[in-house]
C-alpha cells in the first residue's frame, strides 16, 4: 500500500465517497429519465416516435453502464483503502504516484502503465 499521510488519506476517501453518492444519485435520475420507462409517450403513435423512444433508450442505457462501471470502480477503490491495497499498480505491483491518486482516486495503474496500455 503506498503510505499515506493522513490528511491525504482523508482527503481521497472524502473524494471517493462523495463521488459515489453522486454517482448513485445520477443513476437513479437517469432511470427516471428514460423515456421508456415513463408513461406519458407509450401510447403515442406520432411518426418517429418509436424510434425516438429507442435511440432514447440507448443512449440512457449507455450511460448508465458507464455509470456503473464508475461505481464499481469507486467502490472498489473504497475497499481498497479499507484493506490496505490502496495506490498498487495492478500491473507492475509498483507505488501508483501520489499525484495521480488525487487526481483519479479509482487509478488502478500507474502512470508508466497507463501509458503502455
Amino acid at each position: 500500500m503506498l503510505s499515506l499521510p493522513q490528511e491525504i488519506f482523508k482527503k481521497i476517501k472524502n473524494k471517493l465517497v462523495k463521488q459515489q453518492k453522486e454517482i448513485e444519485r445520477n443513476l437513479k435520475t437517469m432511470q427516471a429519465s428514460d423515456p421508456v420507462n415513463g408513461d406519458g409517450l407509450a401510447e403515442s403513435s406520432e411518426p418517429g416516435t418509436d424510434s425516438w423512444l429507442a435511440d432514447a433508450h440507448g443512449r440512457t442505457q449507455a450511460l448508465r453502464g458507464s455509470l456503473a462501471t464508475m461505481l464499481q470502480n469507486t467502490k472498489q477503490a473504497l475497499v481498497n483503502l479499507r484493506k490496505g491495497s490502496y495506490g498498487k499498480c495492478k500491473k507492475c505491483g509498483k507505488q501508483i504516484e501520489l499525484a495521480r491518486l488525487e487526481a483519479m482516486p479509482t487509478a488502478t495503474l500507474c502512470l508508466s502503465c497507463s501509458k503502455k496500455k
